[in-house]
C-alpha cells in the first residue's frame, strides 16, 4: 500500500466516497487483496505482472479523488481519462520501469472502455504528446495513431508470455474492481477458483443418479468404461460415442480427473444451454453454475428475484466454476473482440468441453484452430471434443491445432446398436406419410423434423385441424420470439406430436417412439435418429421415416445430392453392421471441400491475432463483421409487430430510468420479445427499421406459430 501513502501525503483524501457508502482506500484495499489472491494463490503469475496489477488497483480511481469529481456531481469528468492524465503530468513517482508503466498508465485510460482508446482518451494524448488534433483526419484514426506511436515501442520487448500475463492483470484487476464496487462478497468469488471436496462427491454421484432418472437402472460396467477413458493422462481427447450412450457422464468424470481451475461447456444452441443447465443443477449446487449467451440475462431474470441482479455480472464475466456457453462467446472473449478482454484470464488451468462439435461452421473451426493455437500452452487450457457423428475432416484439422489430441472411437458401442428400423420414402412427402401413418400419430409419440419454417408450420396448422385437442402438439423452430420459443422449449417434454426445424437435432435429451422427417445431409440425419428410441433394444417395426423434401433449402444442392446417393447405402450398411455405419468417412465427402478453405480462413485469423498488439489490444469488429467471421447466416434482432407497444412501454420507461440496475433488468425484458429476422424479410419489406427503438419491427407475427412463413 504503499501508493496510498504517498496519494495521503500528496494531500488527497483517501476517505473521499468513490463508490456509494465506500471511501477510496477501503476499495483499494479489497481489490489490492482479491487480486493477489487469485494472481499468487490461485495461478501463481510472476512477480513483474502481480506488481503491475497491485499498481493498477491502486491507481484506477485515482482520477475520482481529484477536486472535479464528486458522486454528488450529476456531471461528473471521465475519471478514467483524468486519472491517466494526472499520471501523465507526472504527479506522482512510481517504481515501475518502462514499458510496464506505459501500459498501465493505458490500462488505467481504458478500464471502463474497450481496449482500444475512446476518442476522449485521444484528446488526453494529444495534449500529453503536445500534438495538434487538426493534424488528424478524424478522432478515430487520432486514437489509433496515438496507441501506435505510445505503446508500440514501448512493448515491442517484451517476451509474448509477459504480454499475456499483462493482459490478464487488468482483467483481473477490473473483476476485483466490479467485485468491491458492487459489495460482493470476495469469498464468494474465491469460492469458484478453488476445489471444494463436495463439489468432486456431488460430481460423481450426479453420473448413477442421472443415469437412474433416464434409464430405471445404473450400467456398472458402462461407468467403469466411462471411467477409463476419462482418465487418459493427456490434456486432449475426442470422443465418439452413440446418442445416449453417456458422453455427459464421461465429461463429469473427465472434470473430476482434471480438477481444472474452470469448466466450459461449449453447445451448439441456446435451447442445448437451458437444458443442460437443468441437469447440472441437479447434480451439483447452481451457486457453481452460469450460463452465458445472449437471453442469459433474461433468464438469470426468470429465476431469480430482481435484487440480486448482480449475479449477471458474475456469469457474463465467466466467474462461475463451469460456464454453459456457446462457441461465439468463447471465440469473443479468445480474440478479445470489445470488453471480452476482461474475461480471458479465466481460461488459465481450464477445461473446455466442445459437445456436438461437428455442427461447428467451418469458420468457426478456423477460428478455434487459430486461437488454441495461440493460447493453449501459455493458458495450459484442456480440450475435449464429444461427437455422435464426428466429422473425420474437423478430427484431422483440430489435430493440428491441438497437439497430441487423443481420438477415442467406440466402434463397438455403435456396432451393437440397431435401435432404428429406418424406411426411405423417396417418392413421398412428409405429408403423404403423416396420412398413411394416422393411426400411430394417435397412439405413439412421434417427432417430425422438416427442413424449412414454412414447412413446419403448415404441418402443424394441418395436424391441429385434424387431431384437435385429443393429442399434445408442439411446434418448435428458430422463428419465434425469445419469450414465445421458451414457452414452447418447456412443452417439448409432454408434447405427443413434437414439429421442429433442426432445432431439435442436437443436445436435446428427449427420447420419442417415431420419427417422420425430410431427408438432409447425413450427419444431419442421425442427429434427428437420436432423438427416437434413444435409450431402447432394437426395434421389430419401423420407427424412422424419410421423406423428400420440396427442394434443396436450407443445405446446399451438392450436400443433398451426396444424401440423396449415399443414403441407400447407409441403410444397407446398417443391416450389416449396426450404427458403426454412421462412422463411415464417405458419409463425410462434402466436408472435404471445408479443408483447404478452413486453412486458409485460420491463417487469416491467425494473421489478425498477430496483429493485436501485445495480443491482447481488442480485436475491432462489429456484431455482424464476427458473426460473419463465424460463418453464419446474417439476421438482425427484430419486434414482432403484436409486441411493439409493449417494448415502446418499456423504452419510455427506460428513458425515464437512470438506476444501472434497473435500466439492464428492462434491457432484459425487452430482449423476451427479441425475434430474428433475416435479409429477405428487411428486403422484401416485412421487416421495417424503426428509429426510436433503433430495431426492425416485424410484420406478420403469431404467437402460436412465430413469424409467418406460410
Amino acid at each position: 500500500m504503499d501508493i496510498l501513502h504517498k496519494l495521503h501525503r500528496m494531500g488527497l483524501d483517501l476517505s473521499k466516497e468513490t463508490h456509494l457508502g465506500k471511501p477510496y482506500h477501503l476499495h483499494v484495499r479489497e481489490c489490492c487483496e482479491l487480486v493477489s489472491k487469485l494472481m499468487k494463490q490461485v495461478y501463481g503469475y510472476p512477480e513483474e505482472p502481480v506488481k503491475f496489477a497491485l499498481f493498477l488497483s491502486e491507481l484506477h480511481d485515482v482520477g475520482k479523488l481529484l477536486p472535479e469529481w464528486s458522486l454528488d456531481y450529476e456531471r461528473r469528468p471521465y475519471h478514467a481519462i483524468e486519472g491517466a492524465e494526472w499520471l501523465l503530468r507526472g504527479n506522482i513517482e512510481l517504481s515501475i520501469n518502462r514499458p510496464y508503466r506505459e501500459i498501465l498508465i493505458y490500462a488505467i485510460m481504458t478500464h471502463h472502455s474497450m481496449l482500444y482508446v475512446p476518442i476522449e482518451a485521444g484528446k488526453m494524448l494529444s495534449r500529453a504528446e503536445g500534438l495538434n488534433p487538426k493534424h488528424f483526419k478524424d478522432g478515430y484514426s487520432m486514437c489509433k495513431t496515438l496507441i501506435k506511436r505510445y505503446l508500440n515501442e514501448a512493448v515491442k520487448g517484451l517476451e509474448r508470455d509477459v504480454r499475456l500475463d499483462l493482459a490478464d492483470a487488468i482483467g483481473i484487476v477490473k473483476i476485483a474492481d466490479i467485485i468491491s464496487a458492487k459489495g460482493l462478497c470476495p469469498d464468494d468469488t474465491l469460492m469458484q477458483y478453488s476445489w471444494p471436496e463436495e463439489l468432486e462427491e456431488d460430481l460423481v454421484e450426479g453420473v448413477s443418479r442421472r443415469a437412474y432418472k433416464k434409464r430405471g437402472f445404473f450400467n456398472e460396467s458402462r461407468f467403469e468404461r466411462q471411467r477409463k477413458i476419462a482418465s487418459y493422462e493427456g490434456r486432449h481427447m475426442l470422443v465418439a460415442a452413440p446418442t445416449g450412450w453417456g458422453k455427459t457422464a464421461l465429461a463429469l468424470i473427465r472434470i473430476v480427473k482434471l480438477k481444472p481451475v474452470k469448466i466450459f461447456y461449449i453447445l451448439p444452441t441456446i435451447t442445448a444451454i437451458k437444458d443442460f443447465y437443468d441437469t447440472f443443477t441437479e447434480i451439483i449446487d447452481e451457486a457453481y453454475i452460469g450460463e452465458y449467451f445472449y437471453f442469459a440475462d433474461f433468464e438469470l431474470l426468470r429465476r431469480r428475484e430482481s435484487e440480486e441482479d448482480d449475479l449477471l455480472d458474475i456469469y457474463r464475466y465467466f466467474i462461475p466454476k463451469v460456464t454453459l456457453t456457446t462457441i461465439d462467446q468463447l471465440l469473443l472473449t479468445m480474440l478479445q473482440v470489445g470488453k471480452y478482454h476482461i474475461r480471458r484470464f479465466n481460461f488459465r488451468n481450464s477445461l473446455l468441453i466442445f459437445d456436438e462439435f461437428h455442427l461447428l461452421t467451418p469458420e468457426m473451426v478456423a477460428c478455434l484452430m487459430a486461437s488454441l493455437e495461440n493460447l493453449l500452452n501459455n493458458y495450459d487450457i484442456s480440450c475435449l471434443f464429444m461427437s455422435a457423428t464426428p466429422s473425420p475432416v474437423y478430427e484431422k484439422l483440430l489435430g493440428k491445432a491441438v497437439p497430441q489430441l487423443k481420438s477415442i472411437i467406440l466402434n463397438d458401442e455403435y456396432r451393437r446398436l440397431r435401435r432404428h428400423r429406418i424406411k426411405y420414402c423417396c417418392d413421398e412427402t412428409v405429408e403423404d406419410v403423416i396420412t398413411k401413418m394416422g393411426d400411430r400419430l394417435r397412439k405413439e409419440k412421434t417427432l417430425i423434423i422438416v427442413n424449412t419454417v414454412s414447412k413446419a408450420q403448415k404441418i402443424y396448422l394441418s395436424l391441429k385441424k385434424d387431431l384437435g385437442n385429443s393429442r399434445r402438439i408442439v411446434l418448435i423452430h428458430g422463428d419465434f420470439a425469445y419469450g414465445d420459443r421458451r414457452e414452447r422449449e418447456e412443452q417439448i417434454n409432454k408434447a405427443d406430436i413434437l414439429v421442429s426445424t433442426q432445432v431439435a437435432e442436437v443436445s436435446l435429451d428427449i427420447s420419442l417412439d417415431l420419427l417422420v422427417t425430410e431427408l438432409s445431409p447425413i450427419p444431419s440425419l442421425v442427429q434427428r435418429f437420436g432423438r427416437v428410441n434413444r435409450y431402447g433394444a432394437e426395434q421389430d417395426k419401423t420407427n424412422v421415416l424419410i421423406c423428400k423434401p420440396e427442394d434443396h433449402r436450407p443445405y446446399g444442392l451438392i450436400q443433398m445430392n451426396l444424401a440423396r446417393k449415399n443414403l441407400p447405402i447407409l441403410l444397407e450398411v446398417l443391416e450389416r453392421r449396426g450404427e458403426e455405419a454412421y462412422l463411415n468417412d464417405e458419409f463425410w465427402q462434402y466436408e472435404q471441400l471445408y479443408v483447404g478453405d478452413v486453412e486458409r480462413k485460420k491463417q487469416k485469423v491467425a494473421e489478425m491475432i498477430d496483429d493485436i498488439m501485445l495480443n491482447f489490444f481488442g480485436l475491432e469488429a462489429s456484431e455482424m463483421d464476427f458473426s460473419s467471421m463465424l460463418g453464419r447466416e446474417e439476421t438482425y434482432l427484430a419486434i414482432p409487430n403484436i409486441y411493439l407497444r409493449q417494448v415502446l412501454n418499456l423504452r419510455e420507461k427506460l428513458k425515464n430510468t437512470k438506476d444501472y440496475g434497473k435500466r439492464r433488468e428492462i434491457y432484459a425484458q425487452i430482449k423476451e420479445y427479441l425475434a430474428p429476422a433475416s435479409c429477405s424479410d428487411i428486403k422484401d419489406g416485412r421487416a421495417e427499421f424503426r428509429e426510436e427503438l433503433r430495431l426492425y419491427v416485424i410484420k406478420g407475427y403469431d404467437k402460436e406459430i412465430g413469424i409467418k412463413r406460410v
